[in-house]
């Protein structure tokens, strides 16, 4: 089995790969016209503004009307610029500028994008989140031609540094142009299925083409049938793209494996994700979200003989009406193509070509709930709660491969402590801290890194606290203790990395739990933070323009090398070895 397995992966690591462009709907090769000069004021929006005149309808591009631009009430990292397209548009560049005439410029910015405005994605560039360097100026202008481009029709701007001199200052533009989109949605219950010509007829080349967003993290995207048996199946599993290719004649004995593909990972984030699907002969190439797998089929014939039909959404039952053999999708697909044929467009045309099976509909629903994701150990996320009462109750889902994470913290009231949830080897652990007792901690689940959602609810009372997670509940008996619920709950990081990190949040000279390693093996321990301290001697400037003072190995605002993190740095009076003086080390 070892060496079939072997056999295999070598098939598809050295097939030599050819250069198949999708068939279908394509980018306009002009996609570069401008998008927002033409918008009116009320299509911008912004976190603040510091007068009516530095609003974000004065935000455009070479524009001096109002103040010369947008800025935010107060300059930190929390502010942002936003635009409404109107509708969903191919955006292909970006451009910037600061403040006319002014100080005022942004030196770094993030970009996000969403369909309706609630569910954000940060844009990215080879596989990284990237930071755009800004303006060294007022009044030039920053462009940048977007690699991949992308669809959205609201986009934010996301100030990360700016001129140390003024204040948070821009000026913007998008580029790109109309965005054709036919999306059918399917509930779970539902499927389209498009009959084929039953003709045994070799295809030169057979493409599907298609977009999809999952509200579900599992279902059946697609299933291809020839009338030998053999079959291909498209299927989301776990938030995960599996694709099945049985290449083999059912009605006869066969030797030969079925194939099966994973790509994708957490493909259940309610974003639209790319899928490509060419068949050549025997030879097959599988893309999702331009990541490719190439492999040749094995069989008793020359091509694969799939022409029978094909089902988008669900696996239907033979003769049973809207009964269907596997989960099926819910979610949308997006500019559905079979060999340059629009199949939304044929069914909503009615074509006798195509069966639609259930509640099919032809628009796409936004999402009702919106997944909050933190980007790294700092991020966290601060909820109002209902302060004063007797108890504490919380409820929410998260999904993670950490693990370990701090997930929950809450100050009690009245000096009643607080509590704080967090992951600790794949399971959760609820700590109860109250003054002059030790403290008080249950857990609950097992192996919760998984990358799957999984449901919890917490609760505090003066009698016991309990946890529950997905199916298992924990209790731990408390003995007469005060609950007294606090006003905010944090979601997220707990500890900043370094005191340099509590001094940016302009936090006063005072003791602070630090967790210098983020969420590395080295637990959140009190340092003494002296906030009047100068600025370092050194430092150097990232990719984005921002100042950083921490070096290989080190941490970001730690101050610190990485003996001075691990303390066995040559002379213990300092932070790296290169300040000792030494001549060597």
């Amino acid at each position: 089995m070892a060496s079939a397995a072997w056999a295999v992966l070598q098939v598809l690591l050295l097939l030599p790969t050819h250069t198949w462009s999708p068939v279908g709907a394509g980018r306009p090769p002009d996609c570069d016209a401008p998008l927002a000069s033409a918008l009116p004021r009320s299509s911008f929006s912004s976190s603040s503004e510091l007068s009516s005149s530095h609003g974000p309808g004065f935000s455009r591009l070479n524009r001096r009307d109002g103040a010369g631009g947008w800025t935010p009430l107060v300059s930190n990292k929390y502010q942002w610029l936003q635009i409404d397209l109107g509708e969903r548009m191919e955006v292909s560049a970006v451009a910037t500028q600061g403040g006319y005439g002014s100080s005022d410029w942004v030196t770094s910015y993030l970009l996000m994008f969403s369909d309706g405005g609630r569910n954000w994605k940060q844009y990215r560039r080879e596989e990284s989140i990237w930071g755009f360097a800004g303006n060294t100026n007022a009044d030039s202008v920053v462009h940048y031609r977007l690699q991949p481009p992308f669809e959205a029709r609201f986009l934010r701007f996301l100030p990360l540094a700016w001129n140390p001199r003024g204040r948070i200052g821009m000026r913007i533009e998008v580029y790109g142009c109309a965005y054709k989109s036919e999306v059918v949605y399917f509930d779970g219950q539902s499927a389209l299925l498009y009959k084929l010509d039953k003709k045994p007829l070799k295809p030169v080349r057979d493409v599907i083409s298609l977009k999809f967003k999952a509200i579900q993290s599992n279902g059946i995207l697609l299933h291809r049938e020839g009338q030998h048996g053999n079959h291909i199946t498209l299927e989301l599993i776990k938030g995960k793209l599996v694709f099945f290719l049985n290449s083999g004649n059912a009605k006869l004995p066969t030797t030969i494996a079925p194939v099966t593909l994973t790509l994708g990972s957490l493909l259940d984030d309610q974003h639209w994700h790319s899928v490509l699907i060419e068949l050549l002969d025997t030879q097959v190439n599988f893309t999702v979200d331009k990541h490719t797998h190439h492999f040749q089929a094995k069989g008793e014939s020359s091509y694969l003989d799939l022409n029978f039909e094909i089902s988008f959404g669900g696996i239907p039952t033979p003769g049973r009406a809207r009964a269907f053999t596997r989960q099926s999708f819910h979610g949308c697909l997006e500019n559905l193509y079979y060999n340059g044929v629009d199949v939304t467009e044929l069914a909503k045309k009615h074509k006798p070509q195509i069966l639609m099976m259930g509640n099919v509909s032809f628009s796409c629903p936004q999402p009702q709930t919106v997944p909050v994701t933190f980007l790294s150990s700092r991020s966290y996320l601060a909820l109002p709660g209902n302060s004063g009462e007797d108890k504490v109750s919380v409820t929410f889902q998260f999904r993670t491969w950490n693990r370990a994470g701090h997930l929950l913290f809450g100050e009690l009231q009245r000096g009643s402590g607080s509590f704080v949830l967090f992951l600790k080897d794949g399971k959760l652990k609820l700590s109860l801290f109250q003054p002059g007792q030790s403290p008080r901690n249950v857990t609950a689940g097992a192996g919760l890194n998984d990358g799957q959602w999984h449901s919890v609810s917490l609760s505090a009372k003066w009698s016991h606290m309990n946890v529950v997670v997905d199916d298992d509940t924990a209790v731990q008996p408390l003995l007469a203790v005060l609950i007294d619920s606090g006003d905010t709950y944090y979601f997220g990081a707990l500890y900043e990395q370094s005191c340099e990190a509590h001094k940016h949040r302009g936090n006063p000279s005072g003791l602070y739990y630090i967790d210098a390693d983020g969420s590395g093996p080295l637990g959140p321990f009190l340092v003494y933070c002296n906030m009047t301290d100068g600025t370092p001697l050194s430092w150097w400037v990232g990719r984005t323009n921002e100042t950083h003072t921490y070096w290989g190995g080190s941490l970001p605002d730690a101050q610190k090398c990485t003996c001075g993190l691990e303390g066995n740095c040559i002379d213990s009076q300092y932070y790296c070895n290169c300040d000792a003086g030494r001549s060597e080390w």
